[in-house]
């Protein structure tokens, strides 16, 4: 017998709620981060072409954030959000984004990382239990497949100009790695395992990190850049742990040492 959906939010049981609101304010608050920081490059990439993708992704994040910020109005107790009422000082984004991204190789960074990160949150959401959440996820993931290959595609480019810009390209990995490998949650899901439990996401935690370094790892490999982390034994291992006493579970990011 298949598991029922839960059609709206009054089908989720109490304590499932206060996980999902924070993991959609923060998936929309990112996007929307995100989008902005694209936006901030339509007219200054290094071509002509360069800036023409940045407007599209652009359009792209800050079209999932309205679409996520809408899902988050109809779940109880969730904060006031809005497209148009947005308030940086109250975002809950990684500290990639909290400033614009200065240079291109920052922007295919932020692509490649934090973009595909998210992207693989969602993927896990795309068979979930809860159907408003379900019906939002497949466009957004249809979408993220041309981001992927964009920032697959520049980061190869970057990386083949020299040692300069593969020190450069390292600098900001290094910079971003903790956060967005964190971003997943601690082995079992953290405060997503309830979702998971429910089935309103299909994984979290460990799984999906190892589904994102799957990607990810094998692309730095590819592009001759040095990762902190290596294949052992069907997985990928991590040269340092994460650090865990840092990681604020309601706001997604990492605490400031």
């Amino acid at each position: 017998m298949s598991t029922p959906l839960l059609d709206r939010p009054s089908a989720l049981p109490r304590e499932a709620l206060p996980p999902l609101v924070d993991l959609v304010v923060a998936l929309a608050d990112n996007k929307h981060a995100l989008g902005l920081r694209y936006g901030e490059w339509c007219s200054s990439g290094p071509t002509i072409e360069a800036g023409v993708a940045a407007t599209a992704m652009a359009q792209d994040e800050l079209g999932h954030a309205r679409v996520l910020y809408g899902l988050l109005e109809e779940l109880p107790g969730a904060p006031h959000r809005s497209e148009h009422e947005w308030a940086a000082e109250d975002a809950r984004t990684v500290g990639l984004l909290e400033q614009p991204l200065s240079s291109w190789p920052h922007l295919i960074v932020a692509n490649v990382m934090l973009d595909q990160a998210l992207a693989q949150v969602l993927d896990a959401a795309l068979e979930s239990r809860y159907l408003p959440l379900r019906q939002r996820t497949r466009k957004l993931i249809e979408e993220e497949r041309f981001h992927a290959i964009h920032g697959r595609g520049w980061l190869l480019q970057l990386a083949a100009e020299g040692p300069e810009v593969r020190a450069e390209l390292e600098g900001i990995i290094g910079q971003a790695w903790a956060e967005t490998l964190c971003w997943f949650g601690p082995d079992a899901g953290g405060a997503l395992a309830p979702l998971v439990a429910l089935g309103v996401l299909r994984e979290a935690g460990e799984p999906v990190r190892q589904r994102f370094l799957g990607t990810f790892a094998p692309l730095l490999h590819g592009a001759g850049l040095a990762a902190p982390v290596r294949a052992e034994g069907g997985r990928w291992v991590l040269a340092e742990p994460l650090p865990w006493s840092r990681w604020d579970e309601a706001r997604r990011r990492v605490r400031h040492a």
